[in-house]
């Protein structure tokens, strides 16, 4: 997929960074390192929108005009409660004896800025359930010490030994889960396709 802009992905993740190269695009890559607090009257959908807009607003100075930027967050979302990224192995730990045995869901919003658009940003949002496995304390604490998932919402991977193991089935985009609805993003590009 080629496109007319060059596309900027405002993120350190390597996972949404392999997506874009698996679809085809050519993309240059902007970390950001942002507070990624949130009001907490928001639903679980309208944080992750939040946060990739906070994003997306942070990435919207750095861009050329011939450039468009992309920014993503991924949020899992249990009873009401939002688990963030784990600190630490303790944190880690904690959130993983939490959703063993148990049902979450996980939200991810993605957001196209282009500083040429008088309406320069547009987001979707996509909600996937994720039903886990019992996860039995050793393979929690071998997950942590191997994979350091200190970089996960939830602190676990679905594309990791520990969702492979553990993760009974999900209910919508397995992309998602990852970190980037691929087939949303498809879509919203399509007006910037050559």
């Amino acid at each position: 997929m080629e496109l007319s802009k060059e596309l900027v992905l405002g993120s350190r993740s390597p996972r949404r960074a392999q997506f874009l190269k698996d679809l085809g695009l050519s993309f240059t890559t902007f970390p950001l390192d942002l507070d990624e607090t949130a009001p907490a009257h928001l639903s679980p959908a309208e944080t992750a929108t939040f946060i990739s807009q906070l994003k997306a607003k942070a990435l919207l100075p750095l861009l050329k005009k011939d450039q468009i930027g992309l920014t993503s967050d991924t949020e899992v979302w249990q009873d009401g409660r939002r688990f963030g990224k784990a600190t630490d192995a303790p944190t880690a730990k904690e959130m993983l004896e939490a959703l063993s045995g148990t049902t979450h869901e996980v939200h991810s919003s993605m957001t196209l800025i282009d500083p040429n658009n008088l309406m320069p940003m547009s987001s979707v949002v996509s909600t996937v359930v994720v039903y886990f496995h019992t996860i039995p304390q050793w393979a929690i604490d071998k997950y942590i010490e191997v994979y350091k998932p200190f970089d996960k919402a939830g602190a676990y991977g679905i594309q990791e030994w520990i969702g492979q193991a553990y993760i009974k089935r999900i209910e919508g985009n397995y992309n998602s889960v990852v970190g980037l609805d691929t087939a949303a993003l498809v879509h919203m590009l399509e007006p910037y396709r050559q």
